[in-house]
């Protein structure tokens, strides 16, 4: 599978943290950009690398959970 290094990146970091997390802390963009990275969390489950669980814009929150698949490709 191609990612991009953003994609490998995000899920390295959720590797680290337990297989759960924030898209939007691991991508530090801006809450302007809430958008963009929300799509972005959707192709990561597209992919079947993450399962999207909870968003709130509010909170600036996209919160994943790695898959199997997502685990192995960043690890």
């Amino acid at each position: 599978m191609n990612l991009t290094e953003t994609e490998i990146s995000v899920l390295q970091s959720l590797v680290k943290k337990g297989g759960m997390g924030n898209v939007q802390e691991f991508l530090q963009w801006p809450i302007e950009e809430f958008d963009k990275a929300f799509a972005f969390a959707n192709n990561l489950q597209n992919k079947d690398l993450v399962k999207l669980l909870y968003s709130n814009f509010n909170k600036n929150l996209i919160v994943v959970e790695l898959t199997l698949v997502g685990f192995k490709q960043g690890s």
